[in-house]
């Protein structure tokens, strides 16, 4: 069971590699590589799917039957539940919430993208020449300082609340789960702003929904990647 963005050709700008290199994974078939490889069966899923499919499996037993899932990382990505099942859509690309356009602090509209990762806070650290590196090499402990703690949970918090509203507007969602790979109390304090965020939106129409904490955590995606295998051959519910 594998785990990775999608179309990452159209995120060079994110990951910091040339156009060139990334337009190979264009054409580039991982799942056969790997199966020819390894001689095994092999299943490939988008990492934030697959993280939501981890708190189907091994998450709160409280969830609603209906949700939007948000996992931050690199990237930020989403999954979607739909009456308890996982809803991966025709391409296995639905819920991609980090293409959504969302308003920037001025007010210009862009993709959630580019306020709502992890990469922002990386090249914050490092233009204030702060260790970057920490933020990839564990998910708890960061050493932050407090003003780009705040910038970027506030920025973060506003984008997610907008993908949440547009997100409500065309499918009725009882909840809005956050997790990723991020220190616990940065996610819970990360909650608590797109619940501030979300009360000063206008939600005339429509059920406001909870926005509530990923109970699975920091790793998610691998956990949700390693039980595909078994609940594709397994699950008769898969």
């Amino acid at each position: 069971g594998i785990a990775m963005p999608f179309q990452l050709w159209n995120w060079a700008t994110y990951v910091g590699a040339p156009q060139s290199e990334m337009a190979a994974w264009r054409h580039r078939d991982i799942q056969a590589e790997v199966a020819a490889l390894s001689g095994l069966p092999t299943w490939i899923q988008n990492d934030a799917t697959s993280a939501c499919g981890a708190e189907l499996v091994f998450g709160r037993e409280d969830r609603p039957s209906d949700f939007l899932y948000v996992f931050i990382a690199h990237f930020i990505g989403g999954g979607l539940v739909l009456n308890g099942k996982l809803h991966t859509g025709p391409t296995g690309n639905a819920a991609a919430i980090g293409s959504m356009p969302v308003p920037g602090p001025d007010g210009k509209m862009r993709q959630l993208i580019a306020t709502g990762s992890l990469a922002e806070l990386e090249r914050a650290l490092i233009a204030r020449g702060l260790d970057a590196a920490q933020i990839w090499d564990r998910a708890t402990d960061w050493q932050v300082p407090q003003d780009l703690r705040d910038a970027w949970i506030a920025g973060a918090a506003a984008g997610i609340a907008h993908a949440t509203l547009s997100a409500t507007a065309t499918t009725e969602l009882k909840a809005v789960m956050v997790d990723g790979w991020l220190p616990s109390d940065w996610r819970a304090d990360l909650v608590q702003a797109i619940r501030d965020q979300m009360a000063g939106l206008d939600f005339a129409g429509l059920d406001m929904p909870m926005v509530i904490e990923g109970s699975v955590g920091h790793l998610a995606r691998t956990l949700g990647a390693a039980s595909i295998p078994l609940s594709q051959r397994f699950l008769v519910d898969a």
